[in-house]
């Protein structure tokens, strides 16, 4: 006869040390095991909790956690009605819900995480947001917004945030738009301080109701071909990226100006790929530059350490503080702007 091990029995010196090898994963299964195992859940503080948290609405229902190397599943929501019906499950409690049918499942990498099933599928994506941030002692600090199945459910998982935490860090949206009031209600309703990355594709003549405030370090839009002059005038952020834009190069210009008079002052880089090829001359029109010959080389280091070799370019100062601006020339027929502010994210700069 197999003698149980009793882990809880255990000093906490080696407690630590088996939960420090436990994993995201494994610290929420522990967690659902009894009411015990949920406050040595709780208490636990280590490697297995030093994640990122995502809360999935729409992509894949789900709560996951991701590190530097990883991303893993940890609690995926389906309805009840999906229930196999020839399977008699588990049940566990996740907050005030008791009694939720609980699944194993196959993920990727073949590490397995739990489905959980709840008669109501947006109630359920809350409550183990709400679980997610008991167990692992923090806010969710990254939301993505993905296909609604209800009307309703954008504007649950805005009340969400609001109710459970207020802000979030980073939203990702990636959704085909029913109306245009889908987007409007994405760019009105929730709080993002860090990051937003939009790959949602309106209608063509799409107007937003109000204008957007774009107020972040990143801002990553797929579809921008709806982002006019006056949007871009607003916009205060490090990092700025927009595909599928109509901007002009006189729109370029306007920017350009914009930022040489202290405008959209924390801006690092900037890139849009645009309908027609960029105009230089017209971009820089009224710009005192330098303009390096492709001999010039020159090292830049992005947000994302990626190393980039560049080659000539457009060189001027921002008159206010003399801060150091290089455009890449990309020569005729180009259609990618691209303009960075030195120095980079490893300090290197430009010789004057």
């Amino acid at each position: 006869m197999t003698t149980p091990f009793r882990l809880f029995s255990l000093p906490y010196v080696p407690l630590k040390r088996i939960l420090d090898n436990f994993g995201s994963d494994g610290i929420i299964i522990l967690s659902l095991w009894s009411q015990r195992s949920k406050s040595v859940a709780v208490s636990y503080r280590g490697p297995s909790k030093n994640v990122r948290l995502t809360l999935d609405f729409g992509l894949g229902d789900s709560l996951e956690s991701s590190d530097e190397s990883n991303t893993n599943t940890l609690l995926r929501v389906e309805d009840t009605g999906k229930i196999p019906m020839d399977e008699i499950l588990e049940t566990v409690r996740i907050g005030s819900f008791e009694k939720v049918p609980v699944k194993i499942e196959q993920g990727i990498m073949g590490r397995e995480h739990l489905i959980t099933y709840l008669e109501d599928r947006m109630t359920g994506l809350t409550a183990i947001g709400d679980y997610g941030r008991e167990i692992f002692n923090q806010d969710i600090p990254e939301v993505w917004i993905g296909e609604k199945q209800d009307d309703n459910d954008h504007r649950r998982a805005a009340d969400w945030i609001t109710k459970s935490q207020n802000t979030i860090q980073s939203l990702y949206c990636d959704f085909e738009p029913k109306i245009d009031n889908d987007l409007d209600f994405i760019l009105a309703n929730f709080n993002y301080t860090v990051k937003m990355s939009l790959s949602v594709n309106p209608p063509p003549n799409y107007c937003p109701a109000k204008p957007p405030k774009f107020s972040v370090d990143f801002l990553n839009v797929i579809f921008s071909c709806w982002i006019k002059q006056h949007h871009l005038l607003t916009m205060d952020c490090k990092y700025i990226m927009l595909e599928n834009s109509k901007l002009s190069s006189r729109d370029l210009n306007v920017f350009l100006k914009h930022w040489m008079t202290g405008g959209c002052s924390k801006l690092k880089d900037f890139t849009a790929v645009i309908e027609k090829a960029v105009d230089y001359e017209v971009v820089l029109d009224g710009v005192d530059f330098v303009e390096r010959g492709r001999d010039v080389e020159r090292i830049y280091v992005d947000e994302t350490n990626t190393h980039h070799t560049m080659r000539g370019g457009f060189d001027f100062k921002r008159p206010s503080d003399n801060a150091k601006v290089t455009i890449i020339n990309g020569g005729e027929n180009w259609n990618f702007f691209w303009m960075i502010v030195w120095p980079d994210i490893a300090g290197n700069s430009y010789e004057d």
